[in-house]
């Protein structure tokens, strides 16, 4: 039996820590956000998590603009996504977490080794924890977070995982199911309008079948942005014919009611990737899912706690 470890390292100039066993190595930066900057299947020699080419990985402060300095990695996003002005707050672009720099402590136990991350949300007070957890001969990577507030008054929030796919042609998107929408009919390529369709059909652009689980090439130029909810099992991920390797992300269903996708397939930015976002609400702007009852909220002194598992395997291994 392998056992996990953690060590530290260094991407570039920054510092990472290094927690791998024989089946997975993830490196994690916690000063720039506590991303997961690889996530290996070492079994299969497949990469994960993709890195955006041309962007170098730099700390940023919350007035900068998420889009331009997006440099890739797993990332979470909290206390929203679009930015403006809510409940009497100026909101950063995609939240606060992704520009923090974190306090690390790590362990190793008879089970697992781990890495433990801490700081605090100032925009919105909250005092923030996520644990990584990767078992000695285990092939999934959870992680564990934990939200106190430290606000006086109640505040609505959102908390959506942000996880880019380093994709491929003969790489396949994987949902059980679901009823899809398009986040803005203007923006994507893919979507035959708003919707809702049944996952994956697209409906019939042209007067042909369109299915969202085939990714096109780059030089499609194709893009969509989408909210997938009703999903019948909690779970997303990506298939790699190629390498014959799985990547699930599985989730708590109570606290992420929704999975958006962000399908760059050439088309926005010239950028080539699959985002899989597990979300607390929907839609993105706070406001209107306010309004709709389909926001987070936390009390003074409540804890929002929750976990999220990686799954890395084999086709043959898993049955969804």
């Amino acid at each position: 039996m392998s056992r996990a470890t953690v060590t530290p390292g260094l991407v570039g100039e920054h510092n990472s820590l290094i927690l791998e066993n024989d089946h997975v190595r993830a490196v994690i930066l916690p000063e720039l956000g506590g991303r997961v900057w690889t996530l290996e299947d070492r079994r299969r020699n497949r990469q994960w998590i993709w890195h955006r080419p041309g962007v170098s990985l730099a700390r940023v402060g919350t007035d900068a603009v998420y889009d331009d300095v997006w440099a890739g990695g797993w990332e979470e996003l909290f206390p929203n996504d679009a930015p403006g002005m809510f409940e009497g707050r100026s909101l950063p672009d995609h939240g606060e977490w992704w520009t923090m720099a974190w306090r690390a402590s790590t362990s190793t136990s008879a089970a697992a080794a781990c890495v433990r991350l801490a700081a605090t949300a100032e925009v919105v007070r909250t005092e923030c924890a996520k644990e990584f957890t990767l078992a000695h001969d285990g092939s999934a990577l959870t992680v564990t977070y934990r939200l106190r507030s430290l606000e006086q008054e109640p505040f609505h929030f959102l908390f959506k995982q942000h996880l880019p796919v380093d994709i491929t042609p003969n790489c396949r998107l994987r949902l059980p199911g679901g009823s899809v929408e398009a986040v803005d009919p203007a923006f994507g390529t893919l979507l035959q309008g708003r919707g809702p369709y049944t996952w994956p059909d697209t409906g019939h652009a042209n007067d042909r079948h369109a299915d969202l689980c085939v990714i096109p090439p780059q030089s499609s130029a194709a893009r969509e942005f989408a909210y997938v909810d009703d999903l019948p099992a909690p779970w997303c991920g990506v298939d790699d014919l190629d390498r014959h390797a799985s990547l699930r992300m599985e989730y708590d269903a109570g606290r992420f009611p929704y999975v958006w996708l962000f399908l760059s397939y050439g088309g926005w930015r010239d950028t080539y990737t699959a985002v899989l976002e597990p979300c607390t609400n929907r839609p993105k702007d706070l406001t209107r899912a306010v309004e709709l009852g389909q926001s987070a909220r936390l009390s003074p002194g409540e804890e929002f706690v929750t976990s999220v598992t990686v799954r890395l395997g084999g086709l043959d291994d898993s049955t969804r």
